[in-house]
């Protein structure tokens, strides 16, 4: 355990001041380039969001400009096909959100990243966007922000517990700049690690960074909230009965969101074309929607302000207030849908912007229909779009305190707290069994990054089998596997550790996909590379009547997820995982 002994407290307001300004730097940047290459796309594309125009309306829009309409479901192609691109042949790691491959380097891999992830990760991420792709800058900022963390922590010279602090601090500065909300950045990247606990250890160094970072950052940008809204009136008790239905509603296109996001991307995994190419695809369906749906394409900044100001549309005949709810509900259900086909493809973005904007389309929809049925000119539906926005976040990312202080950071109000704060832990309660984030761990305990915190003579004094009375068996490979059998099965399964088994089942070793030589691959025909050839055979196994002490001590020593556990004559029976091994510390330390 002396990897962890490491006292980052002396010197940590240099590291984060410095990880803020470099943040600060970076996100000024990438918003510089983002809004540019938006601007860019929009000027070729030509088509203008007219809002309040029927189905009807567009329809006709689209034949009379068929050039324009083309490059709409062109774009996103393109930007899909160059995030492709920069995917297969330069860093797999800028795919997806970001946001979850940051938790599980957070929680397994000791803060260790691919340090080349913020330069691909950024070019990935403003050709999805700006080219039409739907998706929020959350993500890969946080993950940029973790990798400027993680490059000051290998400079220093940093262990596995200052690596981790320097990684959140360097989420917290991303966000505290490119959302310029200081507290909200530095709560978010404590919080969103965990489902039911907060990482305090790293809490003062997020705040020293995203402070900096937003210092730098609004040098170039102002000062001006992200989403301006005018003063917002205090929450009225007779308005209680429509926040609730708020956040119930928080609560189903939640499940929704996360739901249909899963799907898209266990459909996406199976089909069979290049991975290069998956984002393009997903680019042109988007495109496709587009059509009749622009204000669902792209980061939806520039919509959601328009609604902000009281453009509400109106798809459908009639101008009643159940048509406008309606459109505004259909509205945040084709976000999702756009959403899930732009990252679930395989594009680089994030989710918290989406979640922003689908949380206010709700928001509005609900806004209009408690003006109307309490006939009173001080409920306003703004206030139910930024209440809808916190509660929404709050629902699928198990994060109600980053939800709240970064919805009132971003608009510049805190009058709306109260609300705020009902619909979020309302939306929080209904959603506690769902998360976006598949690498949330429920507390620090359940963490491997807390392994100095459990008292080890706990550990050491329960054996395995009184705990376990049978073992996983997915992560295990046979030791003629070839590189890309092992590849497809760690996209399946989402597992880099696995157990090397001879035909008998006897124990040959474990492959980590994480440690493999990439320059090994490069030369190698990746069919003749066979998992016998990547396992180490030196890490050892275990025997069910050995302690969870000493399970532990192996995935500490050799830096591995699992462990084996075999007969006496090597023949394997499974493996134990890390988060196995603090689940059953959590039960047992529950007893006393």
């Amino acid at each position: 355990y002396e990897i962890y002994q490491c006292d980052w407290s002396s010197d940590v307001c240099s590291s984060d001041l410095l990880t803020g300004i470099i943040a600060g730097l970076i996100a000024m940047l990438f918003t510089f380039l983002l809004v540019h290459f938006e601007e860019f796309f929009s000027s070729l594309n030509g088509f203008q969001i007219v809002n309040g125009d029927s189905l009807k309306q567009k329809r006709d829009f689209i034949f009379s400009h068929p050039v324009q309409a083309s490059m709409v479901v062109l774009f996103p192609a393109l930007g899909g096909l160059i995030c492709g691109l920069v995917i297969y042949f330069f860093c797999q790691e800028a795919e997806g959100t970001g946001t979850d491959e940051m938790i599980n380097a957070f929680h397994y891999n000791e803060g260790k990243m691919n340090t080349r992830v913020p330069f691909f990760k950024s070019i990935a991420t403003i050709f999805t966007l700006s080219s039409g792709g739907s998706g929020g800058r959350e993500g890969p900022i946080s993950q940029i922000g973790a990798g400027i963390g993680v490059i000051m922590a290998n400079l220093a010279g940093a262990g596995a517990r200052s690596r981790r602090a320097l990684m959140l601090s360097g989420t917290a500065a991303g966000l505290g700049a490119a959302f310029k909300t200081p507290l909200g950045g530095a709560l978010t990247a404590v919080e969103m690690v965990y489902k039911k606990d907060i990482e305090s250890d790293a809490l003062i160094p997020c705040f020293i960074s995203s402070l900096t970072a937003y210092l730098v950052f609004i040098s170039y940008a102002g000062s001006q909230p992200l989403i301006p809204i005018q003063q917002p009136e205090f929450f009225q008790i007779k308005e209680i009965v429509f926040y609730l239905l708020l956040g119930f509603l928080c609560y189903v296109f939640g499940f929704l969101f996360i739901k249909g996001f899963r799907d898209t991307t266990r459909l996406v995994k199976s089909i069979t074309f290049p991975i290069w190419l998956k984002p393009a695809i997903g680019g042109l369906l988007v495109g496709i929607i587009a059509l009749l749906f622009f204000e669902t394409g792209g980061t939806g900044h520039s919509y959601l302000q328009q609604v902000i100001s009281g453009k509400l549309p109106s798809f459908f005949s009639g101008i009643g207030i159940l048509n406008i709810m309606l459109s505004l509900l259909l509205i945040a259900f084709i976000k999702i849908v756009t959403t899930g086909l732009t990252i679930g493809s395989g594009g680089s973005a994030g989710i918290f912007g989406p979640s922003l904007f689908i949380g206010a389309m709700l928001g509005a929809g609900v806004g209009v229909i408690a003006r109307y049925f309490l006939n009173d000119p001080n409920v306003t539906i703004v206030t139910y779009m930024v209440v809808g926005m916190g509660a929404f976040y709050a629902g699928v990312a198990n994060a109600p305190i980053a939800g709240i202080v970064m919805t009132c950071e971003m608009t510049g109000s805190y009058a709306l707290l109260p609300p705020l704060i009902l619909v979020s832990i309302f939306t929080f309660i209904l959603s506690r069994q769902i998360s976006f984030y598949k690498s949330q761990v429920d507390t620090r305990f359940d963490s491997p990054a807390h392994v100095w915190d459990m008292k080890l003579d706990v550990i050491e004094r329960v054996t395995i089998k009184d705990y376990f009375p049978e073992f996983r068996f997915l992560a295990v490979i046979r030791e003629d596997y070839s590189y890309a059998d092992i590849r497809e099965i760690a996209n399946y399964y989402h597992s880099s550790d696995f157990l090397v088994v001879r035909h008998d089942l006897s124990y040959a070793g474990l492959l980590s996909l994480r440690k493999i030589d990439e320059d090994l691959l490069k030369i190698s025909d990746q069919n003749s590379v066979t998992a016998i050839d990547l396992a180490d055979t030196s890490v050892p196994f275990v025997f069910v009547d050995q302690s969870l002490g000493s399970v532990m001590k192996i995935i500490m020593k050799f830096d591995v997820d699992k462990v084996a556990v075999c007969e006496p004559d090597r023949r394997t029976i499974g493996y134990i995982r890390s988060r196995d091994v603090f689940e059953a510390y959590s039960r047992q330390t529950a007893k006393k």
